[in-house]
């Protein structure tokens, strides 16, 4: 099995991994984006109270809901959207297949989220990714296995080279205070890009080196910061591939990912209210209030597991201290839109090519792909990431150019057979009301050691979560976890 490390350096999907708060309906798979457009005055008002109110319904939200609930706490979860699962999505389809929309691999030294997934009882399956990869740079397709042509022996020994001397740079780099390594400073001051520039001569390197750091959102109008990319790879696994031996295939979750949150969500029952878009949150030295959507909360302390540019759109009395609104600020989410096709079998793997379902390229509508096939592999799904310049004007187009768009993009890379997709799926991330991005947010320039010291120090009685938050799988479904049990022990060490 290829590991998703490797196709993440090919194809440059540094995750899709995440996961914090938004919602997913108990039933899950559907996608309820669209603010409901009821008042306050037209909704019943209802009102609770209980020790600890957690806003945001994905993993870290569920998971501290849970732990509390565990040690006595009296919990309640409010989640925005009519579903919980946050940043994970699952469409169920027939015969046990299924479209994650959102994030959906499992990686080696992650094992809170395996743990989890035992404990539901959810099993895992290696994904799907023996076989070549297709290559279509300067125009030219071609087909061979790895991350790099037979004929790039030059970009391959330059990759690895830089590699290890960013491994090194990563080191220094803390994992839970990135902005106090001792050179944080200039590497905050630079961007990734930037170095790549500097000191890795050959643009393939940088590409491929760029790509497995940032993932496809290496493109973006705002661009990482050498600190960021750093502290990503002390804190991930992106660089894996070229200082170490694999540990392993990358895995999914049999049956999608999001029903690690549904399942949370079932063993709260009623703690949990859906469709319940957090207004403001006001605090003093009693208690905490939160007010939303026909509901008010009494609690006395609450946790936010949203984004840090979601958390910005709440109103706080008092008032967030300047430099933890302004990392909400500065801190933007990914927006990426991921799309899936579906065919009777996994053409792509059983013809003479033996295709991986991974793709190398630099142009087009989408440059990512992968194998998105069930466990039984059958039907055959492919998924593509269209990135932040490409989805500004794939968004105007109608559903059926949409579609057709998406379907021709993949014949490009997988032959005419992908031109005729038995069904089609997308989730633009960025229109959803209540995440819009996917993955975790991005740090550029300067905003590690301006704002970073803030993003977990609570706000009187107001304590973060999210991945976000996270040291350790910053960003990835992993981090939503870590994150939990590090807001879980601060709460219990007050009671």
């Amino acid at each position: 099995m290829r590991t998703r490390r490797q196709f993440l350096t090919q194809a440059g999907v540094a995750t899709a991994a995440a996961l914090g708060s938004s919602v997913i309906s108990l039933r899950g798979g559907e996608d309820s984006s669209k603010v409901s457009t009821q008042t306050d005055a037209e909704a019943l008002q209802e009102e609770q109270t209980c020790d600890v109110v957690i806003i945001g319904a994905g993993l870290s939200g569920l998971r501290t809901a849970l732990l509390l609930q565990a040690q006595g706490l009296d919990v309640l979860v409010v989640e925005a959207q009519d579903r919980v699962g946050g940043r994970t999505l699952t469409v169920q389809l027939d015969q046990g297949a299924f479209i994650d929309h959102g994030g959906q691999w499992v990686s080696p030294g992650q094992p809170k989220i395996v743990d989890l997934a035992q404990d539901l009882g959810v099993s895992l399956f290696n994904s799907w990714g023996d076989g070549n990869t297709v290559f279509y740079l300067n125009g030219v397709r071609r087909v061979a296995p790895g991350i790099f042509l037979p004929n790039e022996g030059g970009a391959k020994h330059a990759t690895e080279r830089a590699a290890r001397v960013l491994a090194q740079m990563a080191a220094d780099v803390p994992i839970d205070f990135p902005w106090t390594a001792p050179l944080a400073g200039p590497w905050d001051e630079q961007t990734l890009n930037d170095w790549l520039a500097t000191h890795v001569h050959i643009e393939r390197a940088r590409m491929v080196l760029a790509t497995a750091i940032q993932g496809i959102f290496w493109r973006n109008v705002s661009r990482t910061s050498l600190l960021a990319a750093l502290f990503w790879a002390h804190a991930g696994d992106p660089l894996n591939p070229f200082v170490r031996e694999e540990t392993g295939p990358e895995r999914r979750f049999v049956g999608g990912a999001q029903q690690l949150c549904l399942l949370m969500a079932a063993r709260l029952g009623e703690r949990v209210k859906l469709d319940r878009p957090v207004n403001e949150v006001a605090q003093d030295a009693d208690g905490v209030l939160v007010r939303a959507k026909g509901l008010e909360v009494r609690a006395r302390y609450a946790v936010i597991t949203l984004p840090p540019a979601m958390t910005t759109r709440l109103r706080y009395l008092p008032p967030l201290p300047t430099q933890r609104d302004h990392l909400g600020q500065h801190a933007p989410m990914h927006w990426a839109i991921k799309v899936h096709c579906v065919y009777p079998r996994r053409f792509w793997n059983l013809d003479a090519e033996n295709l991986s379902g991974t793709v190398q390229s630099d142009s087009g509508l989408f440059r990512t792909t992968a194998d998105n096939s069930p466990p039984s592999g059958s039907p055959g799904i492919l998924v593509g990431f269209i990135e932040e310049t490409e989805a500004l004007g794939f968004s105007v187009l109608g559903l059926d150019q949409r579609q057709s768009a998406v379907a021709a993009e993949f014949a490009r890379y997988f032959g005419p057979e992908a031109a005729h997709p038995t069904a089609y799926f997308e989730k633009n991330w960025g229109e959803d009301a209540f995440c819009r991005g996917i993955d975790g947010s991005y740090w550029s320039e300067g905003v590690w050691t301006t704002y970073g010291p803030t993003i977990r120090e609570s706000f009187g009685r107001l304590h973060w979560a999210g991945t976000e938050t996270a040291g350790i799988w910053n960003g990835k479904m992993e981090g939503a976890l870590v994150s939990a049990e590090r807001v879980a022990e601060e709460l219990l060490n007050l009671f």
